[in-house]
């Protein structure tokens, strides 16, 4: 595996950290919400959450089209849509995520192989083939 490939790889080992602990922190502070698909029904048909919001754990968060931009105290954003009713995210919100955060800057295409990679291993769910991916339990 070349060097390109590894930093890919720990790109998206570092999103898919960042996404774990953001949306656990998010959702403590709310536990009536069970996830992003709970948050836009709050936002949306129950009305009991505004869409946009800062929780009291500290993470702010953004209902949009199709799911939600979490950032956290010191700016870290993860972002997820629902895809197929699974929280997903793609190669371009990982590129997102390192263009705020890093030197590093893989590219579409090698965080794209990073994710399949990484699906493979079990560490990822691959939710559409070669397009959008999940962390195990979500």
């Amino acid at each position: 595996m070349d060097e390109n490939a590894q930093v890919a790889i720990e790109a998206v080992r570092g999103y898919a950290a960042a996404l774990e602990r953001i949306r656990s922190c998010l959702f403590d502070a709310y536990p009536d919400v069970d996830g992003v698909a709970d948050l836009m029904m709050a936002v949306r048909h129950t009305r009991t959450l505004p869409r946009e919001g800062k929780s009291r754990t500290g993470i702010e968060y953004s209902v949009h089209g199709a799911g939600c931009r979490m950032t956290d105290e010191q700016g870290q954003v993860v972002d997820v849509d629902l895809v197929d009713d699974v929280e997903a995210f793609d190669a371009w919100r990982i590129g997102r995520f390192l263009d705020e955060l890093s030197d590093a800057h893989p590219s579409v295409e090698e965080l794209r192989t990073a994710c399949s990679y990484l699906s493979t291993l079990g560490e990822l769910r691959e939710v559409r083939v070669g397009s959008w991916y999940a962390l195990l339990d979500r």
